[in-house]
């Protein structure tokens, strides 16, 4: 039974091409996920401005618990 033969140069591009594809989509992901985190902080800044002195606080806490209790319910 023969043993297979590996070639170095081919070897070593495909694993180039693999780890370049990797770094392509981390940077995809990683990029998706820093925009979702500036949206977030824009709309907390904007609710911020617009229900000063901890406001917003409380209407994002008062809907958690309506949402929490319309879940509960079922």
């Amino acid at each position: 039974m023969p043993f297979a033969t590996v070639d170095a140069a081919h070897t070593l591009i495909a694993m180039g091409l693999g780890q370049t594809v990797g770094n392509g989509i981390t940077g995809l992901v990683a990029g998706a996920f820093d925009a979702v985190g500036s949206v977030l902080r824009g709309i907390v800044n904007a609710g911020n401005q617009a229900l000063p002195n901890g406001l917003f606080w409380g209407l994002i806490f008062v809907l958690l618990v309506i949402g929490r209790w319309t879940l509960a319910k079922r």
